[in-house]
């Protein structure tokens, strides 16, 4: 997000925003989606973008990703370990709460309003991906995966299966530290 151009038209939701948004019931979001959020203090509204970057945690420790494309409401989820999370979240009914929580907010921010747009029912559809990257081995690579779908997609290019993606999980691993540590005096 720090490296975003205005013309950009997506906004990345914060790590615990789509979990906290089906299972605790006392956040409230509504900064966030309108984009006056302090954490990060690059937050974008959603009625200036046309997809929402979810990076979503599935316990006990996997990371997978989701794309909400607002215009057709279909949450596309990108997954390096294969199904099951999105079967996880679909048998215990998670797609359905954050759906029903995201339209109230929807109306909370009058984001219909906002985008001059008649108010639609959101009949979100929750897409797995099937062709993309998997993990080589289960060594926590699905942070980094995550990471890598985040970026390719904000790039503008299609998340494709990779060649070797163990190495491909390393090279983008050490990619994160030269950025991380770009400011730093420590040469790396």
């Amino acid at each position: 997000m720090e490296r975003r151009f205005e013309s950009d038209r997506h906004t990345i939701m914060p790590p615990n925003f789509f979990v906290s948004h089906a299972l605790e019931e006392g956040q409230d979001w509504r900064a966030f989606m309108a984009g006056i959020a302090m954490y990060p203090n690059f937050m974008v509204a959603w009625w200036d973008v046309d997809t929402v970057l979810l990076p979503i945690h599935s316990s006990p420790n996997h990371w997978l990703f989701g794309e909400l494309r607002l215009a057709s409401m279909e949450v596309h989820i990108y997954d390096s370990l294969g199904r099951g999370a999105y079967e996880k979240f679909q048998s215990e009914g998670i797609f359905s709460k954050f759906e029903r929580r995201v339209a109230n907010y929807l109306d909370k921010i009058k984001y219909w309003a906002r985008r001059n747009i008649l108010r639609i029912p959101l009949n979100m559809q929750f897409i797995y991906e099937e062709n993309v990257p998997q993990q080589s081995s289960h060594l926590g690579d699905c942070g980094v995966f995550l990471c890598m779908f985040m970026e390719q997609l904000v790039s503008g290019q299609p998340i494709r299966v990779l060649i070797d993606p163990k190495n491909a999980a390393l090279e983008f691993r050490l990619r994160m530290a030269k950025i991380i540590w770009g400011s730093s005096l420590a040469p790396l």
